[in-house]
């Protein structure tokens, strides 16, 4: 060969892999700190001595877009992610000497971004396991996952920020929760688990709280001990009984507690997970108290729409939340909201059913069509999510039209027209869902449906040309916004 030939063959090669350098995304958190926001860790005598790397995939974290043409490119840690979430780690909790060293099983962390037509989304998903070493074994301390997304027009630059988010969520989890009286009494973890990329499993244990149907009077601190039904305050107190007032809440009384003082007067119960008459067990939510009513292995309450912002899911308030976990009890992953409730559909004092994870103490809207097929199937995994399709009221968008939803195993239809919207839940959610208007050649939309959320699409008429787009996937706030106004403008109409 040549020096010539050497000459134009180095060339072509370093050529390929500077393009190769360009495309791809390195991700680097040396400059980002793990945020504990205004989590207390007082008492939390812990750090981060190992990562370990379980991931299937040890080479990339996902696929983002680059450049003008958006090519799909790899995403990769710079060096790897081991040492990378060590430092990330390290500089957010130092270790201390009697600090207890923790492991941290890295199951998934994932990046992604997804293009509409007007926007981009990046995504980022955590899932860790917490692992600590005891008298020559390992056991399985705490597990949790976290997701966290963010919009914008070129969303290539969040993806650091994200990762940091997800894992700093997932470490407030187990800073809040019981992890020193789980130390000795979750699963034993061999060697082999412990790199493998299979999760750890765990039953939840036997719990008192599931073998009584008079739960023992006092008041709950925390949910752990209502799970062991063991009230940690027994003060004296009274219940203030009324019917409530509002559309939905007929023949529903409000309860409330008072303690009794000793010179006979009497205050408001505060800072109380709950309490339990003898009969009844009643959950602080929304500045008042609720009765909770077992449904299979959890409880759910009807409670009031929050507000403001409509929140999907929150923590109840109280002192004991950091006791969320009976002592003892892995945590599970937090389960997303599986309802959406519609900004503004609700007014103050609305009645929603929620369900009460037992894993985490959170709370989150109850979707009965969920649990039915959870129970049916014996699956944590949510098998149903809501599509919703609305036209916004539009010269020319009174007639109606049919609009064919699509996958491998099933098919609907729905008719439309403007100023109406119409909901469908869908059960298929391991194919792609294709959504097309019968009688016109415009292009469908194909998406996979999400399960955690109401996937809101907008029909539009005005598309006049056959490469038009018809069908829109939009913002859970704009579709919030104008299904509040489809709705009044249907109720003013009904009146």
């Amino acid at each position: 060969m040549t020096r010539i030939q050497i000459l134009q063959t180095s060339f072509l090669f370093f050529s390929v892999f500077s393009l190769y350098a360009q495309d791809s995304l390195l991700i680097n958190l040396h400059r980002k700190k793990l945020d504990l926001g205004s989590s207390t860790f007082q008492n939390k005598t812990f750090y981060i001595a190992r990562v370990v790397d379980a991931r299937s995939d040890k080479e990339t974290i996902g696929i983002v877009q680059r450049g003008v043409f958006n090519r799909n490119a790899p995403a990769s840690f710079v060096g790897s992610l081991e040492p990378q979430l060590q430092d990330f780690f390290d500089r957010g909790l130092a270790a201390k000497q009697g600090y207890t060293p923790v492991i941290v099983k890295v199951n998934q962390l994932v990046i992604a971004e997804k293009r509409t037509p007007t926007m981009e989304t990046a995504t980022a998903f955590a899932e860790l396991d917490f692992i600590v070493f005891r008298n020559d074994s390992l056991f399985l301390l705490f597990q949790i996952s976290s997701s966290v997304k963010r919009d914008g027009m070129d969303v290539t630059g969040f993806h650091d920020e994200n990762i940091a988010e997800a894992l700093s969520k997932c470490m407030i989890k187990f800073a809040k929760s019981p992890w020193k009286e789980a130390l000795y009494k979750g699963p034993i973890v061999t060697n082999e688990q412990l790199i493998s990329n299979s999760p750890i499993k765990f039953e939840l244990p036997d719990l008192p709280v599931f073998h009584t149907n008079t739960p023992q009077r006092g008041i709950y601190m925390s949910l752990s001990e209502f799970l062991n039904n063991k009230p940690g305050n027994f003060e004296k107190f009274m219940l203030d009984v009324k019917p409530r007032k509002g559309k939905n809440w007929e023949g529903v009384d409000r309860v409330a507690p008072y303690l009794i003082q000793f010179d006979g007067s009497q205050t408001k119960l505060k800072n109380a997970w709950g309490f339990s008459d003898g009969s009844q067990a009643y959950i602080y939510y929304n500045e008042d108290y609720f009765p909770l009513v077992q449904k299979g292995n959890t409880f759910v309450f009807d409670g009031f729409v929050p507000l403001p912002n409509n929140m999907y899911i929150v923590t109840p308030p109280t002192s004991g939340v950091a006791e969320a976990v009976v002592t003892g009890v892995v945590a599970g992953a937090v389960a997303a909201s599986t309802a959406a409730i519609l900004a503004g559909s609700f007014s103050k004092g609305s009645r929603q059913t929620y369900q009460l994870d037992i894993k985490t103490g959170e709370i989150k809207v109850w979707d009965v069509a969920s649990h039915h097929a959870m129970t049916s199937t014996q699956s944590s995994v949510n098998t149903i999510t809501k599509v919703l399709l609305y036209c916004k009221k539009e010269k020319g968008s009174t007639t109606p039209v049919t609009i064919q939803l699509n996958s491998t195993t099933d098919t609907v239809s729905v008719k439309l027209s403007g100023g109406q919207y119409q909901e469908v839940l869908w059960g298929d959610l391991s194919s792609e869902l294709q959504v097309c208007v019968n009688g016109r050649s415009n292009p469908c939309y194909t998406f996979f449906p999400d399960a955690t959320k109401t996937n809101y699409l907008e029909y539009l008429p005005s598309a006049t040309h056959d490469d038009d787009i018809i069908i829109r996937p939009v913002k859970d706030s704009e579709a919030e916004f104008f299904l509040k106004k489809i709705k009044t403008t249907q109720e003013r109409n009904q009146k």
